[in-house]
């Protein structure tokens, strides 16, 4: 009898929130950096809750990006015990503005 269980593949990958629009999630586990066809990028897996792109939620999912506000939430995640048990249990909204720029709120 068999023990282990083997996977392969990647985990889906959030869509680019259209600009204008939010998206609404929880973390599901620690940040991290991955590297990518398109270089490094910040990487936390999330329960993706409501998002413009999506019809069928919710689901996980991974947010990649090379935002600032990914760097910010990376930074302060492995520096700040305080922060990682309000981003283990809190529901957050990605909103992007207009402009492109991006901003996180917890909910």
């Amino acid at each position: 009898m068999v023990k282990d269980k083997f996977s392969f593949g990647s985990n889906p990958k959030m869509r680019e929130v259209p600009p204008g629009t939010e998206a609404k999630f929880r973390f599901n586990g620690p940040a991290e950096i991955v590297e990518t066809e398109w270089g490094e990028k910040y990487s936390f897996p999330i329960v993706l809750i409501s998002h413009d792109s999506y019809d069928s939620l919710p689901f996980d999912c991974n947010w990649e990006s090379k935002s600032g506000v990914a760097k910010e939430v990376y930074d302060v995640y492995n520096k700040n015990k305080e922060f990682v048990e309000v981003y283990n249990n809190a529901k957050w909204q990605l909103t992007r503005f207009d402009t492109g720029a991006y901003f996180l709120d917890q909910l």
